[in-house]
């Protein structure tokens, strides 16, 4: 059984790697049928999908016909949204209430996560083991610097990928708990050995594991360079590729790091309701949307598509795979730019050109007398200029000042001086004159909370509407 499941596996992979390289014409026909099976499916088998698509014809319907959908009405729906019957919200928050649960099946059927609700009330997800198998299979087929072809798969048999996963912490969320669901037949192509950022022997567990590849977010990315940089890390020679998810990292860190790993850092953005939403591209350093089981749009505030190299509003994610619990044209708050050209690799799918953050990432100003929304981004980009910043922050407590912390790369200088006259041209350009910055350099920026993400943007006053 094992060996049957091994081969799957790899079939599988290789005919997720042939998909990459398909005619945009094709990717475009499979996509369009998974959604039909699956808005068929939800109508079916989901009492509140089956009202909300009532006046959808399944087997004629496009993307655009699809109303659009978002995290409180999923919440609200929670037992009637999803596709069985068999799992009750009640049942699934008592669930993580153990946490010796971490790593088993609900019900021995289901995989069960959740988000950190730091944008509101925590989404609760279910899956499918067989989904995690899909997720492997992508990163496996498109997100690996050496292409993936029959001689690569027989070689991984008996020399598998070690990748060291360091997170946040242990538990339920989703690219944390993933790595407790790998299935059977994943484990001999990839042996993974998973630590959290509290773990007291990180570093030379790290170091004893000797990892090809790395997974971990930014701000861990920072912390590993650090020590790397002051000898209490070594890599070696062994590690092939570095993998940044969850949080952004700049363009100057990632230069850096490149070097001192010896090894590529790419992005992956995914979110815990399609994990496997893009791979990192080796040559234009955008991640690729495996747009044969996921669909990204990038919108304005009313839906409708942004062109391509101009700043979205926010997303709609819909998940093909996912059939336990659809997410169909589906809101997220991130801000995305689509490529505006196409990509210099052989990859025919979609290219992302940048992930800015959160639409909800925002600090204020005061613009000919009314308040103006002002996001990072463009302070991110002054910032960026000089390439010795490691990581930035800004607090904001009140519409008229900015307090910029910036940390240098090592043991770099930095001129606070000329980043904050950086800072001021750049939102200059923005029409944004009315706001007095101040920067200062630090020796370290951190998560406030060891078990968070790192927050680049503090506002501690509430607008008025």
């Amino acid at each position: 059984m094992e060996l049957w499941e091994t081969l799957r596996f790899g079939a599988r992979a290789l005919h997720l790697k042939s998909m990459s390289t398909a005619s945009p014409e094709k990717i475009a026909d499979k996509q369009l049928s998974r959604l039909r099976r699956l808005v068929a499916h939800a109508k079916e088998n989901s009492p509140y999908l089956a009202e909300k698509y009532a006046d959808v014809n399944p087997e004629t319907c496009e993307l655009a016909d699809l109303p659009v959908s978002d995290k409180s009405e999923v919440m609200e729906n929670f037992d009637r949204w999803l596709t069985v019957d068999d799992v009750k919200q009640n049942e699934v928050e008592a669930f993580f209430d153990d946490e010796s649960n971490l790593g088993k099946l609900f019900k021995e059927r289901y995989v069960l996560s959740h988000t950190s609700g730091s944008t509101g009330q925590p989404l609760l997800l279910v899956k499918a083991p067989i989904d995690f198998e899909l997720m492997f299979a992508l990163q496996a087929a498109r997100g690996h610097r050496t292409s993936l072809d029959l001689k690569e798969m027989f070689t991984r048999l008996t020399e598998p990928v070690r990748l060291a996963a360091v997170t946040l912490k242990p538990g339920f969320y989703p690219s944390g708990s993933a790595f407790q669901y790998m299935p059977d037949g994943v484990k001999n192509f990839i042996d993974v050995l998973q630590l959290s950022l509290n773990d007291e022997n990180l570093l030379a567990r790290l170091a004893e594991f000797k990892p090809t590849h790395l997974t971990t977010y930014a701000s861990i990315l920072h912390e590993l360079a650090r020590a790397v940089e002051a000898g209490e890390l070594d890599f070696g020679d062994h590690l092939e590729q570095v993998v940044n998810i969850s949080e952004k990292l700049m363009a100057g860190p990632r230069k850096r790091y490149e070097k001192l790993f010896g090894a590529p850092v790419l992005d992956d953005y995914g979110m815990g309701e399609c994990l496997f939403l893009t791979s990192g591209c080796m040559t234009s350093q955008g991640m690729h949307v495996n747009s044969d089981w996921a669909i990204l749009e990038v919108v304005d505030d009313d839906n409708q598509p942004v062109p391509a190299g101009e700043r979205g509003a926010k997303v709609l994610l819909t998940n093909l795979a996912n059939q336990i619990q659809p997410f169909i044209r589906y809101e997220v708050g991130d801000v995305v730019v689509m490529a505006s050209k196409n990509c210099d690799c052989d990859v025919t799918l979609p290219l992302i050109a940048e992930i800015e953050g959160r639409n909800s990432e925002i600090f204020y100003t005061q613009v000919n007398g009314n308040l103006r929304p002002v996001h990072p981004a463009i302070v991110e980009q002054a910032i960026g200029q000089t390439t010795e910043v490691r990581e930035y922050q800004i607090v904001q407590d009140g519409p008229k000042f900015l307090q910029i912390s910036v940390e240098p790369i090592g043991s770099a200088s930095i001129d606070a001086q000329q980043v904050r006259q950086q800072v001021l041209e750049r939102l200059a350009d923005e029409g944004v004159t009315e706001l007095e910055v101040q920067v200062e350099v630090v020796d370290r920026l951190v998560p406030s909370d060891q078990g968070s993400k790192f927050q680049r943007v503090i506002t501690n006053f509430e607008p008025e509407q």
